[in-house]
């Protein structure tokens, strides 16, 4: 027996393109989409992850499966007419970018993580990648919408670098909701950062800062594990010994669930900060777990064994 558990997790097959929901609701929510927009006046071409109207404009399940996702189906019919009824009328919205200053875009900035495999015009935006699957893109934060910069917007605030500095600050000033640590096997544990607010999982942005910031943990030579499942989780583990076979593990386990089950979902997967960028130390496999470690990742465990 390894290290590492692989635990299979009983469920229907993952969709392979919402995979957060299983091949039959999925296929249920693209008939879903394709009936709202009809009620609209708007007949769609339909693919596995977007519906395409004659204009050529690309509308996304993403969202609308999020929406979906965890509640009865008897109530995704109207959870989908109101979610195509938001997005069509935000397209005869007023440009939120149109007469916004410098200054005022700077206020409302956040640096927010995104899950790229969802964004299917991300070319339209700068980013940035985070780690394998995941990208921070500058999102615009206003009472009635949450908007991602397009290039055009971020060239009229003053560019990237002065916008991202901005975006940073006002994550960094967020509140801290819950703060919960979990014991695992070998004695260790792992912290979760909890929150109400769409930009708590995108204080990931902010490691190894944040966990010694909220938390009083400081990183070691080692690096530390980090899964950010959804816009409103952020989990890590700071390596220092052996203990961390038993965070992975939970950590896991605790990724996929958080990814599956809750609105807004970011990534599944278990990443190891390395001293200068995220691996990817999981996958999932026909609703398995599997844990899969990187050769750096190894050698590490093998420094820690021999103490």
């Amino acid at each position: 027996m390894g290290l590492f558990s692989r635990k299979p997790k009983e469920t229907a097959r993952p969709d392979g393109a919402l995979t957060f929901l299983t091949e039959a609701e999925a296929q249920q929510l693209r008939g879903l989409m394709r009936e709202a927009f009809a009620e609209r006046g708007l007949e769609v071409v339909v693919h596995p992850d977007h519906a395409v109207d004659a204009a050529g404009r690309r509308f996304g399940f993403w969202n609308a499966g999020a929406a979906c996702h965890g509640q009865p189906r008897s109530t995704w019919p109207g959870l989908v007419r109101e979610h195509v009824r938001r997005v069509l009328d935000d397209l005869d919205a007023p440009d939120p970018f149109q007469g916004l200053s410098p200054d005022d875009a700077r206020r409302s900035t956040y640096a927010r993580l995104y899950d790229l495999a969802s964004l299917p015009t991300a070319e339209h935006h700068p980013y940035r990648e985070f780690a394998p699957g995941l990208v921070e893109m500058l999102a615009l934060d206003l009472p009635e919408t949450v908007t991602v910069f397009p290039h055009e917007a971020v060239s009229a605030a003053g560019g990237w670098e002065p916008l991202h500095a901005a975006g940073v600050e006002n994550l960094r000033r967020l509140p801290t909701e819950e703060l919960v640590p979990v014991p695992v096997d070998g004695g260790g544990t792992f912290t979760i950062l909890l929150g109400d607010s769409v930009h708590t999982g995108s204080r990931a942005l902010l490691m190894p800062g944040l966990a010694a910031d909220v938390a009083g943990e400081t990183a070691g030579a080692h690096g530390w594990l980090l899964s950010v499942p959804n816009r409103h989780q952020v989990v890590w583990h700071m390596v220092r010994d052996m203990s961390v076979v038993g965070a992975l593990n939970g950590m896991a386990g605790f990724a996929v669930r958080g990814y599956e089950d809750a609105v807004g979902p970011l990534s599944p997967h278990v990443y190891w900060w390395d001293g200068q960028h995220y691996e990817q130390l999981t996958q999932v496999h026909d609703g398995r777990i599997v844990i899969q470690p990187t050769e750096r990742f190894l050698a590490v465990l093998e420094q820690l064994a021999a103490g």
